[in-house]
């Protein structure tokens, strides 16, 4: 083979492997963003004492609250999005078959129940939309192998998708059964703490974890980095955004009889918040304040931004005021936000023209 075919195949090889690395790695810069900014109009209910979530169960919007509200309390509300009125209560509390202390919305195909993730029973329960009870309809206790598992979602065929609390790898699936059947993405010693292990590491990029199993689409989405892992279940392939601040937060370990922690100064800020999805788009709620800003200013949450399915940045949303949860509906092209106010509700943006 002659020099100048030699070269070129080097550099065609050369260059394939970097358009892999930058496709499967991007390092975000706030100028990737083209700013836009929208308004809103708030939604406020009384029957909400102290909303900690929500989200979209076909028609309705599903408010939970949080795990402190008092017990005679229920723990999630409906509100109807057609008119912006309340609809009922569900959820009651208590450690009892049906009853749930806490709940995180999954996604449900049924158009009449809904299902929700009740994270300090480790178990599932189903909800009926149509009836007025507040119990739920189904619950399924997770097995032993599922018990240290901290987020999960519904996987695109019938399995669970998790993120444990402690572990060498950052997702792991679960059968019908509850049995483990795969781990994804071990995690890397970190070139500028190499004395931290991969458990230390995984306690360390804890956020959030948010699943579409109609799209087999998955998101880890750090509370404390500036990481943000996007995992497509079909090809088993993660992409990582990092940036646009690459250093790590100051933070302090220890162990204890039930394992490892992390604790982070009060002046460390917080990173992804929350992270919604569309056909086309990935929409990540970013803070940039910490909790000692947030106790003096009330402000958690004010830029989404938004990615296509393959992490590349598209737009930075300017919002109006602060939120700390979002949900997207498609159906109505708008953008649900729970507010951070002193009077916490439902904050409604319209998606921008073009997004759409």
């Amino acid at each position: 083979m002659n020099k100048p075919i030699l070269a070129l195949l080097l550099f065609v090889l050369v260059s394939c492997e970097k358009e892999t690395e930058d496709v499967n790695h991007r390092i975000i810069k706030m100028e990737d963003f083209k700013e836009i900014s929208i308004t809103s109009e708030k939604h406020y209910f009384e029957e909400v004492i102290n909303p900690t979530g929500i989200g979209i169960v076909h028609d309705k919007l599903l408010i939970t609250e949080a795990w402190r509200v008092p017990e005679e309390h229920p723990r999630m509300h409906l509100v109807n999005i057609s008119n912006w009125t309340y609809d009922k209560p569900k959820g009651k509390y208590g450690q009892g078959p049906l009853e749930i202390t806490d709940a995180d919305v999954l996604y449900s195909s049924d158009g009449n129940s809904f299902w929700i993730y009740n994270m300090n029973r480790r178990k599932l329960a189903q909800f009926s939309i149509q009836d007025t009870s507040l119990l739920a309809t189904k619950d399924w206790k997770f097995p032993e192998p599922m018990m240290d598992l901290w987020f999960l979602e519904f996987g695109p065929n019938g399995h669970y998708l998790g993120v444990p609390r402690e572990s060498e790898f950052k997702i792991q699936e679960f059968d019908s059964n509850g049995n483990l059947v795969a781990n994804y993405g071990e995690f890397e010693i970190l070139e500028e703490r190499p004395d931290l292990t991969k458990l230390q590491i995984s306690l360390l990029m804890r956020g959030w974890f948010e699943g579409d199993p109609k799209r087999g689409l998955y998101v880890r989405a750090c509370l404390h980095t500036d990481l943000l892992e996007i995992f497509h279940y079909k090809t088993k392939e993660f992409i990582t955004l990092t940036g646009p601040d690459n250093s790590l937060p100051e933070f302090e370990y220890s162990e204890s009889k039930f394992g490892g922690s992390i604790e982070y100064d009060w002046n460390v800020t917080y990173k992804y918040r929350d992270i919604a999805f569309t056909d086309n788009y990935i929409f990540a709620l970013y803070a940039g304040h910490g909790q000692q800003d947030f106790n003096k200013t009330g402000i958690m949450a004010e830029q989404i931004w938004v990615f296509d399915h393959k992490g590349k940045p598209l737009w930075n949303l300017k919002l109006d005021r602060s939120i700390i949860q979002i949900a997207v509906n498609e159906a109505t092209n708008e953008i649900y936000g729970l507010t951070t106010d002193e009077d916490p509700g439902i904050a409604v943006f319209k998606i921008p023209d073009e997004l759409l």
